[in-house]
C-alpha cells in the first residue's frame, strides 16, 4: 500500500516539486538531503546549465566525458576557445556564412541535435575573422582587412598561434587548480605539474624562451631564473610527501621511496617535454590559417589559366566547395585535438554521471499513465 522513491533533483526545482505534490500532502512524505549527507560512496549526477550561446557545445564536452559533480563545467571555456581557434584557422566572410546557413538548416531538420548549433556558431566566428582578414570566398580584393592579411604576415600568424596557445594552456592550469582545491587535493592543485607550481614554471620557461628567440635581455637575472626553475622542479618531485606532510597524512609516501623518486625523475622529463610539445602544437593555428588561404590560391591560379570564363567560374565555385568541405573538416578536427589533448588533459577528468531525470510517459489514446 505504499512505495519508496529516492532520487536526485536540482535545488532550484525543490519548490516546484513540493507545489506539485501539495494536493497529496496527507499521503506523501518528502525528505530532502544535501549531497554531502548522502555518503561518500554515492556520486551525485551532473546537470549542466549553460546559456543558449554555449549550450550546443555541451555535446563536444560529452564526447570527452561528463563533468564530475565537483568539477567546474568546462563548456563555456570550450565554446569560446573553440570558436576563437576555428575562426583564426578558417577566417572567411563568405565561407563562414555558408557554414552558418548549414548550421541553421541542420537545427531546423534536427532540433535536438547540438551539431547544428555548433556549426552555426563556428560560422559566425569564421565570418568575424573573415572581416578581420579581408577575405570573402577566398578573394582578398573585395573588402579591406581590418586587422591582418595572413599570407602577407606569415611569421606573425605563427607567433599568434603560440601566444594564443600559451593563454589557453594557462586557462587549463587555472581550471585544474580550482578543481583540485575544490576537492581538497593540495598535491594536484599546488605542487603538481598542472598546479600552481607547474603554472609558475611554465611562464618562467616561456619568458626565458621568448627572451632567447627575440634576442632580448631577460627580465629576471639568469642565476635567479635558473634557481627558481630548479626549486620549482624540486617541488614537483616531492609533491606527494610535501602535500601529505601539510595535510598530516601518514605515511608520507604511498609507495616505496625508491620507486617514488625513480618515477618522479622520469616524470620531470615528461613534464618538460609535454610543456614544450603542448605549446608548439598551437603553431598549427597559424599554419592552418595560412593553408586555408593557400588552398584557394591554388584554385584561383588554375582558374586564371583557363580560357573559358564559365569554366573559371565553375572552378572557383568548386574550389570554395572543396575548401569548405575539406579544410572545414580538417580545422574542425584540429581544433578538437587541441582542446582535448593539449588543454583538457591538464584539468578535466570527465568521469561524472549524467543527470537523467525520470519522466512519466502518457498514452493519449488510452488516457493511462
Amino acid at each position: 500500500e505504499f512505495f519508496y522513491l529516492a532520487g536526485w533533483i536540482p535545488v532550484r526545482q525543490k519548490a516546484e516539486l513540493e507545489r506539485r505534490l501539495a494536493p497529496y500532502s496527507e499521503k506523501t512524505l518528502i525528505i530532502f538531503k544535501d549531497h554531502r549527507d548522502v555518503g561518500k560512496n554515492v556520486t551525485p549526477p551532473t546537470k549542466l546549465s549553460n546559456n543558449p550561446l554555449v549550450k550546443p557545445f555541451e555535446s563536444l564536452v560529452y564526447m570527452y566525458g561528463v563533468p564530475s559533480y565537483d568539477e567546474v563545467d568546462p563548456t563555456p571555456f570550450l565554446a569560446l576557445s573553440y570558436m576563437l581557434m576555428f575562426g583564426t584557422m578558417f577566417g572567411d566572410l563568405g565561407q563562414g556564412f555558408v557554414l552558418f546557413i548549414m548550421g541553421l538548416l541542420l537545427m531546423r531538420r534536427k532540433p535536438r541535435s547540438n551539431m547544428g548549433g555548433v556549426l552555426s556558431r563556428l560560422g559566425i566566428s569564421s565570418m568575424i575573422f573573415g572581416i578581420l582578414y579581408g577575405s570573402v570566398f577566398g578573394f582578398e580584393s573585395i573588402i579591406p582587412a581590418l586587422l591582418i592579411r595572413p599570407m602577407e604576415n606569415i611569421q606573425t600568424m605563427l607567433v599568434v598561434g603560440i601566444v594564443m596557445g600559451s593563454l589557453l594552456l594557462t586557462a587549463g592550469y587555472i581550471y585544474n587548480i580550482v578543481n583540485s582545491l575544490r576537492r581538497g587535493d593540495i598535491e594536484g592543485g599546488i605542487f603538481s605539474k598542472n598546479g600552481i607550481v607547474g603554472l609558475v614554471f611554465f611562464w618562467l620557461a616561456l619568458i626565458a624562451g621568448a627572451s632567447v628567440l627575440l634576442n632580448r635581455a631577460l627580465p629576471i637575472p639568469l642565476p635567479a631564473l635558473a634557481t627558481m626553475l630548479v626549486i620549482l622542479l624540486g617541488l614537483m618531485v616531492v609533491k606527494q610527501p610535501l602535500a601529505n606532510f601539510i595535510t598530516k597524512k601518514y605515511p608520507l609516501y604511498n609507495e616505496s621511496k625508491a620507486d617514488y623518486y625513480i618515477e618522479g625523475g622520469f616524470g620531470i622529463i615528461e613534464t618538460l617535454l609535454s610543456m614544450l610539445s603542448n605549446t608548439i602544437s598551437f603553431i598549427r593555428i597559424g599554419a592552418f590559417a595560412l593553408s586555408h588561404i593557400s588552398l584557394f590560391i591554388a584554385f584561383l591560379t588554375m582558374a586564371d589559366m583557363m580560357k573559358s570564363s564559365a569554366g573559371s567560374i565553375a572552378l572557383l565555385i568548386m574550389g570554395n566547395v572543396v575548401v569548405i568541405a575539406l579544410e572545414g573538416l580538417i580545422v574542425f578536427i584540429q581544433g578538437l585535438r587541441l582542446e582535448y589533448y593539449e588543454i583538457f588533459s591538464k584539468f578535466y577528468k570527465g568521469d561524472g554521471l549524467p543527470y537523467r531525470p525520470a519522466r512519466i510517459s502518457y498514452a493519449k489514446k488510452s488516457g493511462r499513465v
